[in-house]
């Protein structure tokens, strides 16, 4: 899979991303409002660069969501809504699951997947009126690592330790061993 297919789609800018943030907590506030006893999670994925959406991507998305309805297999799950924006996939699944018992299967769910480290899977909760993601940290797991040094993430992203087209090039890699078949999940 070359890097042309995996970045082929429209580019976004930064205005289409902060609007998209907040629609997307608009969203998620909105959920977790109506679904007051219920658990939620948000699953975007983490793509470097403008453009955020190609039928490659797609592709892995979807197999993420399908890895997620086996795990929650004999779990009652009250709602589901999938959206295919230029600004990078976006899913949301409601449970009657325990938001913490919830975070503990997402985190076992993303370091079983080869491409765990491309994904968000935020069981979120209300917080002073906000939507709030359970941290790992809060359960006692490290923070996610980056996947190109194994730094923590934030304080890469946050230092912009590497350029776009490295962290594109290592994607690529997580992307490729996907396609060649790893893409069976534990």
């Amino acid at each position: 899979m070359s890097k042309e297919l995996i970045f082929k789609g429209k580019a976004v800018t930064l205005a289409d991303m902060l609007r998209a943030r907040e629609d997307r907590s608009l969203r998620q506030g909105k959920l977790l409002t109506e679904f007051s006893n219920e658990s939620l999670l948000s699953v975007t994925m983490n793509i470097p660069g403008p453009i955020k959406t190609s039928p490659a991507l797609l592709e892995v998305f979807d197999s993420v969501i399908k890895a997620i309805l086996e795990k929650l297999s004999g779990n009652q799950i009250s709602y589901q809504l999938r959206l295919l924006p230029k600004t990078g996939y976006e899913y949301y699944l409601v449970t009657a699951l325990d938001s913490q018992a919830f975070k503990l299967k997402m985190i076992e769910l993303e370091a079983d997947l080869p491409i765990g480290r491309l994904m968000d899977l935020d069981v979120l909760v209300m917080s002073n009126q906000l939507p709030t993601p359970i941290s790992r940290t809060a359960l006692g797991f490290p923070p996610r690592s980056c996947y190109l040094c194994s730094k923590e993430a934030k304080v890469c992203s946050r230092n912009r330790s590497h350029s776009v087209a490295d962290m594109q090039t290592a994607l690529v890699h997580l992307l490729q061993s996907f396609f060649d078949g790893d893409n069976q999940f534990s």
